[in-house]
């Protein structure tokens, strides 16, 4: 079940950056929260990928946060990119800030991108599995 932080009932917690995988990338470990502000703007803005997928928000950030195998770092800003990567044409993928007043980390989209969108971007992190996508 998913935790709501008691005086913020709008977010609800949907995992974690591990300290490993934290540490890894330079990052504070803590937990990953998605608000209902932010649903709301992924539905508006990515309906048609959800419908494709058949996915609600939440499903999709839930997918994405406990299942990526690649975080990325944005080139314009401090956020990080939480890829869930196959093998396909295109990628799930999180947009993540750290909210240092909260100390959690907040999901602040979600949407189905082409793989090469991500070729300029520093790859911090990448699952270490063999024949990930075979």
């Amino acid at each position: 079940m998913k935790q709501k932080i008691e005086n913020q009932a709008q977010y609800t917690k949907i995992g974690r950056l591990r300290k490993p995988i934290a540490d890894k990338i330079r990052r504070k470990s803590a937990d990953i929260y998605v608000d209902e502000n932010h649903l709301k703007h992924i539905l508006l803005n990515h309906k048609a990928e959800l419908a494709k997928l058949g996915l609600t928000p939440f499903m999709l950030v839930d997918l994405v946060v406990n299942g990526f195998n690649r975080i990325y770092k944005s080139n314009t800003t401090n956020s990080l990119f939480l890829v869930k990567w196959n093998g396909a044409p295109n990628v799930v993928v999180i947009g993540l800030n750290f909210a240092f007043k909260k100390e959690f980390y907040e999901v602040k989209t979600a949407f189905v991108k082409n793989k090469e969108r991500f070729e300029n971007l520093k790859l911090l992190w990448q699952k270490n599995e063999t024949n990930l996508f075979k």
